[in-house]
Protein backbone atom coordinates (compact mmCIF):
# COMPACT_ATOMS: atom_id res chain seq x y z
CA UNK A 1 0.00 0.00 0.00
CA UNK A 2 1.56 3.69 -0.96
CA UNK A 3 0.45 5.88 1.77
CA UNK A 4 2.01 2.66 4.27
CA UNK A 5 5.26 2.87 2.17
CA UNK A 6 5.60 6.46 2.34
CA UNK A 7 5.75 6.54 6.14
CA UNK A 8 8.74 3.41 6.37
CA UNK A 9 5.51 0.78 6.40
CA UNK A 10 5.82 -2.09 4.30
CA UNK A 11 2.99 -5.40 4.48
CA UNK A 12 4.85 -8.85 4.57
CA UNK A 13 8.19 -7.83 4.24
CA UNK A 14 11.25 -10.39 5.16
CA UNK A 15 14.46 -9.77 6.37
CA UNK A 16 13.54 -8.03 9.70
CA UNK A 17 16.09 -8.54 12.22
CA UNK A 18 13.84 -7.77 15.42
CA UNK A 19 9.74 -7.04 16.71
CA UNK A 20 9.00 -4.29 18.41
CA UNK A 21 7.94 -7.00 21.58
CA UNK A 22 11.68 -8.04 21.47
CA UNK A 23 12.32 -4.14 21.82
CA UNK A 24 10.77 -4.79 25.45
CA UNK A 25 13.40 -6.52 27.03
CA UNK A 26 17.03 -5.77 27.93
CA UNK A 27 18.39 -8.07 25.72
CA UNK A 28 16.35 -7.12 22.28
CA UNK A 29 16.35 -3.07 23.63
CA UNK A 30 20.28 -3.73 24.11
CA UNK A 31 20.12 -4.75 20.46
CA UNK A 32 18.15 -2.30 19.10
CA UNK A 33 20.32 0.37 20.66
CA UNK A 34 23.85 -1.33 19.36
CA UNK A 35 22.35 -1.27 15.78
CA UNK A 36 21.32 2.41 16.32
CA UNK A 37 24.49 3.44 17.91
CA UNK A 38 26.26 1.41 15.07
CA UNK A 39 24.79 4.30 11.88
CA UNK A 40 24.59 7.15 14.00
CA UNK A 41 27.05 7.05 16.70
CA UNK A 42 24.75 8.07 19.04
CA UNK A 43 27.09 8.74 22.40
CA UNK A 44 24.45 7.28 25.24
CA UNK A 45 21.00 5.03 25.12
CA UNK A 46 19.24 8.14 25.54
CA UNK A 47 20.46 9.65 22.14
CA UNK A 48 19.82 6.31 20.52
CA UNK A 49 15.79 5.89 22.19
CA UNK A 50 14.98 9.37 20.63
CA UNK A 51 16.75 8.33 17.44
CA UNK A 52 14.42 4.81 17.09
CA UNK A 53 11.25 7.06 18.64
CA UNK A 54 11.14 9.63 15.73
CA UNK A 55 11.22 6.42 13.56
CA UNK A 56 8.59 5.15 15.34
CA UNK A 57 6.91 8.09 15.08
CA UNK A 58 6.33 6.60 11.36
CA UNK A 59 4.37 3.55 12.41
CA UNK A 60 1.96 5.36 14.84
CA UNK A 61 1.48 8.25 12.30
CA UNK A 62 0.64 5.36 8.96
CA UNK A 63 -2.11 3.86 11.85
CA UNK A 64 -3.95 7.28 11.63
CA UNK A 65 -3.23 7.91 8.42
CA UNK A 66 -5.12 4.69 8.01
CA UNK A 67 -7.93 5.15 10.03
CA UNK A 68 -8.77 8.76 8.34
CA UNK A 69 -8.06 7.93 5.10
CA UNK A 70 -9.55 4.44 4.19
CA UNK A 71 -11.12 3.60 7.33
CA UNK A 72 -8.75 0.85 8.53
CA UNK A 73 -7.22 -0.86 11.39
CA UNK A 74 -4.29 -2.56 11.64
CA UNK A 75 -5.00 -4.89 14.80
CA UNK A 76 -1.87 -7.21 15.19
CA UNK A 77 0.80 -8.00 18.34
CA UNK A 78 3.63 -6.31 18.55
CA UNK A 79 5.23 -9.20 17.71
CA UNK A 80 3.90 -8.68 14.43
CA UNK A 81 5.95 -5.41 14.23
CA UNK A 82 9.07 -6.30 12.37
CA UNK A 83 12.32 -3.98 12.33
CA UNK A 84 14.13 -3.94 9.23
CA UNK A 85 17.16 -2.42 7.95
CA UNK A 86 17.62 -0.39 4.93
CA UNK A 87 20.19 1.70 4.14
CA UNK A 88 21.02 2.32 7.52
CA UNK A 89 17.16 4.12 7.99
CA UNK A 90 14.63 1.36 9.97
CA UNK A 91 11.32 0.72 8.70
CA UNK A 92 8.79 -1.59 9.68
CA UNK A 93 7.11 -4.73 8.03
CA UNK A 94 3.53 -5.76 9.25
CA UNK A 95 1.48 -8.79 8.79
CA UNK A 96 -1.41 -8.67 5.86
CA UNK A 97 -3.55 -11.13 8.07
CA UNK A 98 -4.27 -8.02 10.46
CA UNK A 99 -5.84 -5.51 8.92
CA UNK A 100 -9.93 -4.87 9.97
CA UNK A 101 -11.99 -2.54 8.26
CA UNK A 102 -13.35 0.58 11.01
CA UNK A 103 -16.69 1.92 11.66
CA UNK A 104 -16.80 5.99 12.08
CA UNK A 105 -19.11 5.46 15.33
CA UNK A 106 -16.02 3.99 16.58
CA UNK A 107 -13.55 6.16 15.90
CA UNK A 108 -12.57 7.43 19.60
CA UNK A 109 -12.33 3.66 20.69
CA UNK A 110 -10.25 2.89 17.68
CA UNK A 111 -7.70 6.01 18.37
CA UNK A 112 -7.80 4.62 21.88
CA UNK A 113 -6.87 1.36 20.99
CA UNK A 114 -3.81 2.89 19.18
CA UNK A 115 -2.69 4.60 21.58
CA UNK A 116 -2.99 2.17 24.03
CA UNK A 117 -1.58 -1.13 22.18
CA UNK A 118 1.35 0.69 19.89
CA UNK A 119 2.11 4.10 21.68
CA UNK A 120 1.68 3.94 25.83
CA UNK A 121 3.85 0.55 26.09
CA UNK A 122 6.24 1.25 23.92
CA UNK A 123 7.02 4.88 25.03
CA UNK A 124 6.79 3.70 28.50
CA UNK A 125 9.36 1.21 28.56
CA UNK A 126 12.18 3.40 25.99
CA UNK A 127 11.82 6.29 28.63
CA UNK A 128 12.33 3.88 31.76
CA UNK A 129 15.37 2.16 29.41
CA UNK A 130 16.59 5.03 27.49
CA UNK A 131 16.51 7.19 30.40
CA UNK A 132 14.71 9.97 28.97
CA UNK A 133 11.40 11.56 29.16
CA UNK A 134 8.21 10.68 28.12
CA UNK A 135 7.29 14.15 26.51
CA UNK A 136 10.62 13.80 24.10
CA UNK A 137 9.36 10.79 23.25
CA UNK A 138 5.47 11.70 22.77
CA UNK A 139 6.66 15.09 20.74
CA UNK A 140 9.26 12.73 18.37
CA UNK A 141 6.07 10.96 17.54
CA UNK A 142 3.96 14.30 17.55
CA UNK A 143 6.10 16.13 14.46
CA UNK A 144 4.99 13.29 12.02
CA UNK A 145 1.40 13.01 13.25
CA UNK A 146 1.41 17.21 13.03
CA UNK A 147 2.89 16.50 9.79
CA UNK A 148 0.23 13.97 8.20
CA UNK A 149 -3.44 15.51 10.04
CA UNK A 150 -1.94 19.34 8.18
CA UNK A 151 -1.62 17.87 5.16
CA UNK A 152 -5.24 15.78 5.35
CA UNK A 153 -6.56 19.10 6.40
CA UNK A 154 -5.87 20.54 3.33
CA UNK A 155 -7.61 17.22 1.48
CA UNK A 156 -11.50 18.63 0.89
CA UNK A 157 -12.57 14.73 0.81
CA UNK A 158 -11.17 13.66 4.10
CA UNK A 159 -10.58 17.21 5.92
CA UNK A 160 -13.74 16.84 8.04
CA UNK A 161 -12.87 13.07 9.47
CA UNK A 162 -8.88 14.31 9.93
CA UNK A 163 -10.06 17.18 11.78
CA UNK A 164 -12.49 15.34 13.89
CA UNK A 165 -9.84 12.91 14.72
CA UNK A 166 -7.22 15.16 15.71
CA UNK A 167 -9.67 16.65 17.94
CA UNK A 168 -10.14 13.62 19.94
CA UNK A 169 -6.38 13.15 19.90
CA UNK A 170 -6.16 16.52 21.60
CA UNK A 171 -8.76 15.61 24.15
CA UNK A 172 -7.17 14.67 27.60
CA UNK A 173 -9.91 11.60 28.43
CA UNK A 174 -8.41 9.65 25.31
CA UNK A 175 -4.94 9.69 27.08
CA UNK A 176 -6.29 7.76 30.06
CA UNK A 177 -5.48 6.07 32.75
CA UNK A 178 -1.88 5.85 30.95
CA UNK A 179 -1.62 9.86 31.19
CA UNK A 180 -3.28 12.57 32.73
CA UNK A 181 -3.54 14.79 29.47
CA UNK A 182 -2.88 14.70 25.90
CA UNK A 183 0.69 15.41 25.44
CA UNK A 184 0.06 16.58 21.80
CA UNK A 185 -2.42 19.33 23.41
CA UNK A 186 0.72 20.72 24.83
CA UNK A 187 2.86 20.53 22.53
CA UNK A 188 0.53 22.28 19.44
CA UNK A 189 -1.11 24.71 22.31
CA UNK A 190 -3.68 27.10 20.76
CA UNK A 191 -2.32 26.60 17.40
CA UNK A 192 -4.23 24.87 14.32
CA UNK A 193 -2.50 21.89 12.67
CA UNK A 194 -1.60 23.77 9.61
CA UNK A 195 -0.33 26.81 11.89
CA UNK A 196 1.44 24.63 14.52
CA UNK A 197 3.04 23.22 10.86
CA UNK A 198 3.57 26.26 8.97
CA UNK A 199 5.19 27.78 11.97
CA UNK A 200 6.74 24.22 12.95
CA UNK A 201 8.65 24.44 16.62
CA UNK A 202 9.30 21.97 19.31
CA UNK A 203 8.42 22.35 22.96
CA UNK A 204 11.25 19.45 24.07
CA UNK A 205 14.84 18.82 22.97
CA UNK A 206 15.16 16.28 21.15
CA UNK A 207 18.89 15.39 21.91
CA UNK A 208 19.97 14.41 18.44
CA UNK A 209 22.52 17.58 18.39
CA UNK A 210 24.71 15.01 20.80
CA UNK A 211 25.19 12.71 17.59
CA UNK A 212 28.83 14.01 16.64
CA UNK A 213 28.75 16.23 13.69
CA UNK A 214 25.01 16.92 14.08
CA UNK A 215 23.93 20.57 15.29
CA UNK A 216 20.90 21.73 16.78
CA UNK A 217 17.53 21.43 14.60
CA UNK A 218 16.18 24.94 13.55
CA UNK A 219 13.09 24.40 15.32
CA UNK A 220 14.69 22.84 19.05
CA UNK A 221 13.56 25.07 22.00
CA UNK A 222 17.73 25.28 22.70
CA UNK A 223 18.14 27.02 19.54
CA UNK A 224 15.84 30.15 20.34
Amino acid sequence: MDDLERLSVFVDRGDAFLSIEDCLNEEGSGLLFNAIQTTTKAPINAVSTSVFMRRYGFFITAQLHLLCVHNLRWTGPLSDIQLIENEDLLQFSIASVHFKEARIEQRREDLFYILNTYGHPIVEYMSRRGKISKLILWENIWGYVLWIYSQLLKDETVKAQADADLDMLLQDDLWKPAMRRSPFKQYIKNESAIDAMDNYKRTTCCLLKEIPGTSKCPYCPLAR
